[in-house]
């Protein structure tokens, strides 16, 4: 599992689609000014869970050395603003999920050990309005599951 999560953040640290973006491993450990961002093992929400990834693993049987993996790990875009508009923010962090999605679909680093299938999944936007303007906040998964 650490072997997907350290592909996934160096694959969106490294995509053209999200440059300027900030990509991090975890939730965000300070007080930055920074406007965009992608957070891997955390959904953007601090009073949340803090839920970074679930496992699901799978025998043929008793006794049996192979097995599916089922690895699921929480993401967040989030787009910070100072304005009221919720649009801009919405649209910017559709975008940004959809750079992520590209991104997903194009790194073969992603599929260790093959074969490895992996989704993306968006869940509910959230507009939230902070003490320094609108805070729009897109939670989704990856799932990669694979035959060991």
């Amino acid at each position: 599992m650490p072997a997907l999560i350290d592909a996934l953040v160096a694959a969106l640290q490294a995509s053209d689609g999200l440059s300027g973006v900030n990509v991090v491993d975890g939730p965000l450990v300070s007080n930055s000014a920074a406007s965009e961002w992608v957070f891997v093992g955390y959904d953007g929400d601090p009073g949340g869970e803090f839920q970074a990834t679930s496992t699901l693993q799978e025998w043929a049987g008793i006794g049996a050395k192979a097995k599916n993996e089922e690895i699921t790990l929480t993401c967040c875009a989030l787009v910070r603003s100072g304005s009221t508009s919720v649009k801009p923010v919405r649209d910017r962090a559709y975008q940004i999920f959809a750079a992520v999605e590209a991104a997903v679909r194009s790194n073969p680093a992603l599929a260790l050990p093959p074969p490895t299938v992996c989704s993306i999944s968006e869940h509910t936007f959230f507009p939230e309005q902070t003490a320094n303007g609108l805070q729009g906040r897109l939670p989704f998964t990856v799932t990669c599951t694979t035959r060991i």
